[in-house]
């Protein structure tokens, strides 16, 4: 809380964007003594989205800000990790908690992106229950007079010490600071989708995260609840050389993704079948940004480093930035820009390196020696022994925004 010697009041932030870097940034800014307010384009929370896993890194962040009880409440966690052949099913045995012996900590957190948002709301407004303001589209940031402003667009203004910019990969903010940044078609689209347990066989009810694999596809399947209600959440990306829209909220065809998957097991093509409804989008990626921050505006999460989806990093990154961020803030809250060029300074080596380990995932996944059972084991085992695993994952998972030095 506020040093003894200074008496002078925490800065107020201003967040554009209620996801889970908005929210996340928000409790810890709270819990720090700051003024926090979002501003949040929807008119309500909205139920989108499938489910995400929290890993090791990500649960630090939770952990500090107290919601690791209330997370467990709403967690499916998996007894192990599979690697599986697209055709057959079979799998490979990647992780398993007991058997490990791996440095860093594989854990996951597996819960609906719409309940982990609502803990996150919850917890904002217990601290400040009219934190958030609904039905408010940010249109870009600046800086005046040496304060922060955010602008909506219905031509009112918000002013504050800081503004941050929480607000997706279509950024209006980043986009006010630093220009446009156009979007790279990858070749790649996703699908993803949420199946109820009760209309799927009984293999789908086991606790496992799995990947599938393939020549041109792959597919990441887990368990997840809501109200006691489980589901399978699943995310498949396959190679298209047809350009779709970067919106993961874009209704998708049944018969468009059998198309995509024809040949899998049966027990992916079940999981398209049993959604509740499915959704595509395409996959695209950005050049890296050199600098998130000017004057007293920065950014957060995908509005500065959106990224594929193929190391399963992208929520777990945003929290490691919010969190950093209420540090940087806190220790340097007489002189914003300083403490957002340490923000900087801190996160976005670390996040842009993050980002092109995950593309470069998309090569590993999608392999034409996974067309054929006699090729396809041994490239399984070499690209997921335990040494390319802890290779590939542990410095992500080591990573302890908490006590990073800023």
């Amino acid at each position: 809380m506020s040093d003894s010697k200074n008496t002078r009041p925490r800065p107020h932030v201003i967040i554009a964007g209620a996801g889970m870097g908005g929210l996340t940034l928000a409790i810890a800014l709270l819990k720090k003594g700051f003024d926090v307010d979002i501003y949040e384009q929807s008119s309500e929370l909205r139920e989108v989205g499938a489910g995400l896993w929290i890993s090791a890194n990500g649960a630090r962040v939770m952990a500090a800000l107290g919601l690791t009880e209330t997370l467990q409440r709403i967690n499916l966690p998996p007894k192990d990790r599979l690697i599986r052949y697209w055709r057959t099913g079979e799998g490979k045995s990647v992780y398993h908690r007991q058997a490990s012996t791996s440095k860093a900590d594989h854990t996951l957190i597996q819960v609906l992106r719409a309940e982990l948002q609502r803990v996150l709301y919850e917890a904002v407004i217990s601290i400040k229950p009219d934190a958030v303001h609904f039905g408010a589209r940010s249109l870009g940031a600046e800086t005046v007079n040496g304060r922060a402003r955010l602008l909506l667009d219905d031509g009112r203004h918000v002013d504050g010490d800081v503004v941050v910019g929480c607000d997706g990969a279509h950024s209006r903010v980043r986009q006010s600071m630093f220009g446009p940044a156009p979007a790279r078609y990858t070749g790649a689209l996703a699908w993803r989708g949420l199946a109820p347990m009760r209309n799927l066989k009984p293999q789908h009810r086991e606790a496992l995260a799995s990947t599938w694999v393939g020549p041109t596809a792959h597919v990441t399947t887990y368990p997840v609840q809501r109200d006691g209600e489980m589901f399978v959440s699943f995310s498949a990306q396959v190679d298209s050389d047809t350009w779709h829209t970067e919106s993961w909220s874009e209704k998708g065809d049944l018969a468009d993704a059998l198309n995509d998957f024809a040949g899998w097991h049966q027990d992916i093509i079940d999981l398209f079948v049993g959604s509740e409804n499915l959704f595509r989008w395409g996959l695209f990626v950005r050049d890296p940004l050199e600098s998130w921050s000017k004057g007293h505006v920065t950014l957060v999460g995908d509005a500065c480093h959106s990224m594929t989806p193929y190391l399963g990093m992208g929520v777990n990154l945003t929290m490691e930035d919010a969190f950093v961020l209420s540090r940087c803030l806190e220790q340097n809250a007489d002189n914003i820009p300083e403490a957002l060029q340490r923000y900087d300074r801190a996160r976005i080596d670390r996040a842009n390196r993050t980002k092109a380990e995950s593309l470069n995932m998309f090569g590993i996944f999608h392999s034409p020696d996974l067309a054929e059972s006699a090729t396809a084991w041994p490239y399984i085992h070499k690209h997921w022994s335990e040494q390319a695993v802890s290779e590939r994952y542990d410095w992500l998972l080591q990573y302890d925004a908490t006590s990073v030095e800023i």
